[in-house]
């Protein structure tokens, strides 16, 4: 067995090494390792139970499918109860608030809202059997036939009334004489009040008005006005004229009076009256009053037209009931109304509820309940309407609507074969999901694990490299500083190199230990800037000239294009000179190939732009978006040959962020670099970390 892992770790490493090199393949192979034993210890504790629960949940799917049945069984029950009661409440309110009502001595036929929402009208019969609020049934009456010579009177009147009022008034006496029905002798008395109007005879007229109410106040004209009302009207329109106040007030007491008094069903005459009195005194009394009045004739004209509807029936409501106890009408096929009646003493109530109002809201709750069970739905049939097959449940809806049925079937007539399927397929697919997520757990965590353990390769390179970093300009200082302590270097041009390169070598030291200094500073979210106006081209001219030299030396050309004038920005002048240091030690160390590096500034407006360019050896394409990356470093062997800590351009990238700037790049393989940064002529909000 140790000879079998032996051969296979010698396989993996000659198939790494020839990617990855024998150091780096010995690395990788650790790291799979890790990776591998890592698998397994969570394949022991958690694949095998999760396999393990898989199978008991897919055993139990038949035990599931059994009682699939039973439980539609139980909520179409349960549905078809609801909406029962939900029906039964309805009435259970309307009997529990009128008896309150009929206990406090209150009407049970007024303000029908506060007693059920499907209230459409309210009635009280007596003893006799005979209705006395708040209508009466309209009266057996026919249009009486006026006579010839009456007709010809009141022609004549209705002429004489636009040229000679005086005239007309005699004349419509004349008709009055002729009329033979109190309809027309009233209609001829109401006329020759109208002339006396037009003649100026204000006195006159109202005298006359007066006579009619009391001889005439409840005969009505053809079209069903009662005389008495419009001659009230009449009247309060002529004071009104004479004393707005009086006026007013004679014509709100006619709409009281109107809205109190019984109304005869099929007539609208009083609605009409009172519609128009309130039209002659709007804005002139209190607008309270007008608004209760509006709403009160509003409620009694929706009564009246109702109980038009539904006359015939209600003439037909029986009035012997025990008193104490609800009898219900159920509405039949062709009729709008339920009909409820009960007995208090002496006197009988009817009250008829909007059948039509009550089937909507029944089969809307119905369908409702269907939309919260994805497996069934409720209907609400009419009387004609076939019962499915293939209904669940089915519930009558008496004594209130024993015309209507209310039934419970599945919402697919295949549903009953089809659920079980579709229980059985959603129970296999979460194993499987299960099984997934656990799968991709597992993937996951071996790429944490390797993303960590290339981490702390990075972090050793890192170390590695600045360690190498250190040496070299330690080395050269001590060199340079001992042949000066021992004289082995000649006074003059000599000397003056070695201290040169003393300065040189510590400044580059300085340099890398900041780098440093300050990562570590941003890696603890320590580091910030403190931004000041400044003159940025200044920074970059000293910048570049304080590195001519090095550059130079190393045999590249630098080329700078600055404009003759910037915006003055707000930045930190030592952050922002190490982001040109670092742009330009980078420039200048992979560019050499090229021999230029150039440094371009740029008002863009809102933004200022610096370019730092090189023509060397370029990024490949795929590293690109790590450059900014910490520790990165390019696996290029030709990079590699280059010193580096790989934290120079994350710290660019950190500094510049906190200006509120960007920095971008820019690079084609073998042809050179550009590092674009782009700061803000506007100060940022914050700065720092």
């Amino acid at each position: 067995m140790t000879d079998v892992r032996a051969a296979l770790r010698r396989f993996a490493l000659r198939l790494l090494a020839r990617s990855r090199g024998e150091v780096r393949a010995i690395q990788d192979l650790r790291l799979l390792v890790e990776v591998g034993r890592f698998a397994g210890v969570f394949a022991i504790t958690l694949l095998l139970p999760a396999a393990t629960l898989s199978w008991l949940a897919l055993s139990s799917i038949r035990s599931e499918e059994l009682s699939l049945d039973a439980d539609l069984r139980a909520r179409a029950a349960a549905m078809s109860t609801q909406v029962g009661q939900e029906l039964s409440s309805v009435f259970v309110r309307f009997e529990d608030s009128t008896r309150a009502r009929l206990r406090r001595g209150e009407s049970p036929i007024a303000e029908l809202e506060a007693l059920s929402p499907y209230l459409r009208g309210a009635y009280r019969f007596d003893a006799t059997g005979s209705l006395v609020a708040p209508f009466e049934l309209p009266p057996d009456r026919g249009i009486p036939v006026p006579s010839a010579a009456y007709l010809s009177a009141s022609r004549v009147a209705r002429a004489a009334e636009a040229r000679d009022p005086k005239e007309a008034v005699s004349r419509w006496d004349e008709a009055a004489a002729l009329a033979r029905d109190p309809t027309y002798k009233a209609e001829a008395r109401l006329g020759a009040a109208r002339a006396l109007e037009l003649a100026g005879d204000v006195r006159g007229a109202e005298d006359l008005l007066a006579d009619l109410f009391g001889d005439h106040a409840l005969t009505r004209d053809p079209r069903g006005f009662r005389y008495g009302d419009l001659a009230l009207l009449r009247r309060g329109e002529i004071r009104m004229q004479r004393d707005p106040e009086v006026g007013s007030t004679s014509l709100q007491q006619l709409v009281d009076d109107l809205l109190a008094a019984r109304w005869s069903i099929g007539l609208e005459g009083e609605a009409a009256v009172v519609r128009e009195a309130l039209a002659l005194i709007d804005g002139r009394v209190s607008p309270d009053w007008t608004a209760r009045a509006r709403a009160r004739l509003n409620d009694r004209y929706a009564q009246l037209a109702w109980s038009t509807r539904v006359a015939a029936e209600l003439e037909a409501v029986p009035s012997r009931v025990p008193e104490g106890t609800f009898r219900y009408l159920g509405a039949r096929n062709d009729s709008p109304a339920l009909w409820a009646i009960a007995r208090d003493g002496e006197d009988v109530y009817v009250w008829s509820f909007d059948a039509a109002g009550l089937y909507l809201d029944l089969d809307n709750n119905a369908e409702r309940l269907g939309e919260l069970d994805a497996d069934l739905d409720a209907h609400l049939l009419l009387p004609g309407d076939p019962i499915p097959d293939a209904a669940v449940a089915t519930r009558g809806l008496g004594p209130w609507l024993p015309v209507a049925t209310l039934v419970v079937l599945p919402d697919d007539p295949e549903a009953l074969t089809g659920q079980k399927q579709r229980r059985r397929y959603t129970r296999i697919a979460i194993v499987l999901i299960a099984v997934f997520m656990v799968s991709v757990g597992v993937i996951n965590a071996a790429w944490i694990i390797g993303r960590e353990l290339e981490s702390a390769r990075m972090k050793a390179d890192f170390a590695a490299n600045v360690s190498h970093e250190l040496r070299s300009p330690i080395t050269q200082i001590r060199l340079k500083g001992e042949a000066l302590q021992l004289g082995l270097v000649d006074e003059g041009e000599d000397q003056q190199q070695h201290y040169d390169a003393i300065v040189l070598e510590s400044e580059r030291l300085s340099r890398l230990v900041d780098n440093v200094l300050d990562f570590a500073a941003i890696e603890r979210g320590a580091k910030t800037y403190h931004l000041r106006r400044d003159d940025l081209m200044g920074l970059v001219w000293g910048q570049c000239e304080g590195h001519r030299a090095t550059i130079e030396e190393r045999g590249l050309e630098l080329e700078l294009d600055l404009p003759d004038d910037l915006p003055v920005l707000h930045f930190d002048r030592e952050a922002i000179g190490q982001v040109i240091t670092n742009l330009l030690s980078n420039a200048s160390k992979y560019g050499a190939d090229g021999q230029w590096v150039g440094v371009k500034v740029r008002d863009r407006g809102d933004r200022v732009t610096l370019e730092v360019s090189d023509r060397g050896m370029g990024i490949a394409p795929d590293e690109l978006k790590h450059v900014f990356d910490e520790f990165f470093r390019s696996e290029d062997p030709e990079v590699r040959r280059r010193k580096g800590t790989g934290i120079g351009l994350a710290i660019v990238r950190y500094i510049v962020e906190a200006h509120g700037g960007s920095i971008t790049v820019h690079s084609t393989r073998g042809s050179g670099t550009t590092f674009t940064v782009s700061l803000p002529t506007e100060p940022p909000e914050a700065s720092g970390a």
